[in-house]
Order: structure tokens, then C-alpha cells, then sequence
């Protein structure tokens, strides 16, 4: 099975005419005609926000789950199966071993403010860190080694700017902390990477419905509250949360829409994989990488729950087609997610994969000091 993906894989890269793999889902709403989008799409703070976009039909469309969003879910499906594939999940825990994140929670990946302030205890648990900061698309292999979705999200190191405006953000932190964060990258061209994996789900022909909610108290009726003096706080039982409510304003109210149709598109780009080094096994750390982008879209492309009004239902099975420059799209060799575990997991263990890692974050570290720095800073907030 393996032998035959590593195959499937190099005839794909050796053709300059594939541009990538590409699969289309079509969903319905579990609530048939109406769809939530995420909060702030089309109104945030009461105001009215144009998150809609024109097609070329002149019907409009609306974003149900982004590029960043979609990435997330399937960086978060690798925490349910690592172990069964001996993924080199980084789990952040503290002293008393309580999980406060994971190499995959992290949104610049091994570029990441918290991957940074961690640098002395990664490299405590036999993590190459100053390797890992410096590699280039040039040779990626340490990478698909510690890793592995950097290559396929992308990667940037978002704090390259000058000496002197990095040093003086650092002035109020101890000499530790300063070090952790000061000139920790360079800008250059081959020292970040974009996103191999796009995906997103839209839904079209879109229109507005306004859902205005309300509550009823069948107990202590209508109360003086804030909505209805329209002052900025309230006494008295309703700030209690006790008592009935009115339809919430219409400019405030939430926006759902209904749609004519839903469809979900995920695509790996062959083109931005060619463009990657990985040393002495290329066709190895292809492979992998294009295994490991199938399996995430494979955990995660029947998780239709994005939130609350959005539950969407897969009407399409999403084939995974070879697109190409002059080419018709064709149907790629169909591997069942449990092929796709058994071929990562063995292309995982041969490029040094072992499985999970616990590394200690202690409270007088440099990433527990922050942590507990912006927790009582978070705690100190005035919430009214």
C-alpha cells in the first residue's frame, strides 16, 4: 500500500502540467433552509457589516468557515489520532502534567510567540529549536521530522521587525523573557512558507434573516433591565439575570441566511510542493506530506458541526480529483482513511516520527511567567 502511494505521489510531481488535488463537498443545513454564518460576518457591535460577496451571476455568497478556520479544525483532528500514528505532537503541560496546549494549536506553528517562549524546555526534550527556527523551504526535512504542518499551513515569522523597536517592547520583562523574544528571525524570502492545504466552505444565493431573540420569565414577567431603560447597567433582579426580555433591537440582532447551495472546496498545491527541498529522501517527504494533507481532510470533512445554526450534512462523497494546466480534472486513486493512517504511519516512523512528547512548562519558566502575567492581567479587567 505504501510502496504504491509513494508511486501514485511521484508520477503526480514528475507531470509539470498537475497544479494539485482537488475535492468538492456539497452540504445541507441540518435546519434545511437557513445557515449561520460566523459572529461579525454581517453585523458586529450593532453595526451592519457587508460580509457578503457578489458572484458572477449577481447572486451573493457568504463565507460559513475560512482558510484559518478550516486549517484549525484539521490541525485539531491530529490530537485524536497521534498516537495511533505515532505523530510528533508537542503537548505543553505543567507540573502537575494538565494539558495547556499543543504544537498544533499553534497558529505560526514553529514560528509562534508560544513556541518561542518554550525554547529552554524544548530543548530539554531533545527538540532541535534553533534548527527548526532556522529552516528554509530550501530543506524542509527537520520539519516534517518536529513539524509536519508547517509545510502544509504555512509558516511566517510574524516579528522580524527592526533591532530597536524589538528591543524596546522587550524593556519591561526579565532578562530571560528578553532573550527568548529578542532577534529571533531574520526576513528572508525562503524563511517562511504559504499554506500548501486551502479550503473553505461557502454558501450562495444568499439572503438575510433577521432572528430577533427574546426571552420569557413565567415567573417574574418583564422586569427594569438595560434593554429596556436602554441605561448602561441595571439594578434589581434583572441584573440577576432574572425576568422577561424583548426581541433583542433589530440593528443588534444576529443574521442568519438561507441559501440556495453549499459547497465545501479543499485543495493541495503540487506546484507549492515542487518548490520544497527535503534532502535526501524527496520522494519520501512528498509523499508524506500529501498522505498527511488526505488524512486531515478525511477526519474532518464529515465534522460538519461549525457552530451553533451551522451543522451541515454532507450530500457528496468530495472525490479527489487531479486538476492540471490543459488537462481535464481526473479521479485520483481513492485511499480509505484507514489506508491513509496506515500509509502516514509508516512513511511517519521511516523520517524519525515517534510519537508524542510531554514537555514541562514549570511556573517560573519563561512561557509559565507570561502565562501567569496576562492571566492576572485578563482577571484584573473592569468587565463593565
Amino acid at each position: 500500500m505504501t510502496n504504491r502511494f509513494i508511486e501514485d505521489v511521484a508520477k503526480l510531481i514528475d507531470d509539470p502540467r498537475v497544479a494539485g488535488l482537488r475535492s468538492h463537498t456539497t452540504y445541507e443545513s441540518a435546519l434545511a433552509r437557513t445557515v449561520t454564518p460566523p459572529a461579525g460576518t454581517l453585523r458586529s457591535d450593532g453595526r451592519d457589516v457587508e460580509g457578503e460577496f457578489e458572484l458572477p451571476d449577481g447572486t451573493k455568497a457568504v463565507t460559513l468557515d475560512t482558510w484559518g478556520s478550516q486549517a484549525s479544525r484539521m490541525e485539531s483532528a491530529i490530537e485524536q489520532v497521534a498516537d495511533d500514528i505515532g505523530y510528533p505532537l508537542i503537548r505543553f503541560v505543567d507540573e502537575e502534567g494538565a494539558l495547556l496546549t499543543t504544537s498544533v494549536r499553534l497558529s505560526h506553528r514553529h514560528a509562534d510567540a508560544t513556541w518561542r517562549a518554550a525554547r529552554k524546555q524544548l530543548e530539554g526534550a531533545g527538540i532541535p529549536f534553533l534548527r527548526l527556527r532556522d529552516v528554509t523551504a530550501q530543506d524542509a526535512s527537520l520539519l516534517l521530522r518536529w513539524f509536519p504542518t508547517a509545510p502544509i499551513f504555512g509558516w511566517w515569522h510574524s516579528h522580524t521587525a527592526n533591532a530597536q523597536k524589538e528591543a524596546k517592547k522587550l524593556e519591561k520583562y526579565d532578562k530571560e523573557t528578553a532573550e527568548a523574544f529578542a532577534g529571533y528571525a531574520r526576513v528572508h524570502a525562503d524563511s517562511r512558507s504559504a499554506r500548501l492545504v486551502t479550503s473553505e466552505i461557502v454558501a450562495t444565493d444568499v439572503h438575510r434573516r433577521v432572528r430577533r431573540a427574546a426571552r420569557v420569565d413565567t415567573l417574574f414577567g418583564p422586569l427594569k433591565s438595560s434593554r429596556s431603560t436602554g441605561s448602561a447597567k441595571s439594578d434589581g433582579p434583572s441584573a440577576l439575570g432574572l425576568g422577561s426580555l424583548p426581541p433583542v433591537e433589530f440593528s443588534k440582532a444576529p443574521i442568519d441566511v438561507s441559501y440556495g447551495a453549499i459547497e465545501g472546496t479543499w485543495f493541495l498545491s503540487l506546484t507549492g510542493l515542487r518548490r520544497f527541498g527535503w534532502g535526501a529522501n524527496p520522494k519520501i517527504a512528498q509523499a508524506l506530506v500529501v498522505a498527511l494533507a488526505l488524512l486531515l481532510r478525511e477526519l474532518t470533512r464529515l465534522d460538519g458541526r461549525l457552530r451553533a445554526g451551522t451543522e451541515l450534512i454532507a450530500q457528496t462523497n468530495g472525490q479527489i480529483q487531479v486538476v492540471g494546466h490543459g488537462m481535464e480534472a481526473v479521479n485520483w486513486s481513492d485511499y480509505s482513511l484507514g489506508d491513509l493512517m496506515d500509509v502516514v504511519r509508516e512513511l511517519g516512523a521511516s523520517v524519525g516520527w515517534d510519537g508524542p512528547v510531554d514537555v514541562v512548562i514549570p511556573a517560573d519558566s519563561v512561557l509559565g511567567g507570561l502565562f501567569k502575567t496576562a492571566d492576572r492581567e485578563a482577571g484584573e479587567t473592569d468587565p463593565s
